[in-house]
């Protein structure tokens, strides 16, 4: 057969050993791609419960609040906001009628999701519901309310944590 080949070709053997040798290669590659797929996948599936987390956490500062410790409620939403959100916060006073009227305010989330994650950026929709207590200044009488609120939360990553830069009630 090498007579055939023109004296300088590839043996039957050689062949053999040239496929099974890039059957080898492709073998290795595509281990590798799967493991990087994977471990994209569990990057992205951790940022995506860690944009969860931020959006929860600060659905629920934001929704609760006692009048007996307005500086706590700034604090926290201050420790979950960055961009206006956090200038927002860092310029507000606590309302003179929520003293009065001694509101208290807390917060549940009944479902979340986070619609788009992109690098360091994310958004979410927050389904949650406050329960509001007051009392009324004129007949002294406490009064609760329950509401259902649709919240629309816009991330941003920056370092590891994930702070709420942008958010609107929707309902």
């Amino acid at each position: 057969p090498t007579a055939l080949l023109g004296g300088g070709g590839v043996s039957g053997r050689g062949a053999m050993f040239l496929i099974a040798g890039f059957a080898g290669l492709l073998l290795i590659i595509a281990v590798f791609s799967s493991w990087q797929g994977a471990q994209r996948m569990t990057r992205q599936g951790d940022e995506t419960a860690a944009a969860e987390e931020a959006a929860r956490s600060f659905v629920q500062a934001f929704g609760t609040f006692d009048f007996r410790q307005p500086e706590v409620y700034k604090q926290r939403l201050l420790s979950l906001s960055t961009g206006v959100v956090r200038e927002a916060t860092l310029a507000s006073g606590v309302d003179p009628v929520a003293v009065g009227q001694k509101r208290t305010t807390t917060t549940q989330v009944l479902s979340l999701s986070v619609n788009a994650l992109s690098g360091d950026a994310a958004s979410a929709s927050v389904t949650a519901e406050q329960l509001r207590k007051s009392v009324d200044p004129e007949t002294g009488r406490l009064v609760e309310q329950r509401v259902t609120q649709r919240i629309a939360c816009r991330l941003l990553q920056q370092g590891n944590a994930w702070l709420v830069a942008e958010f609107r009630l929707i309902s």
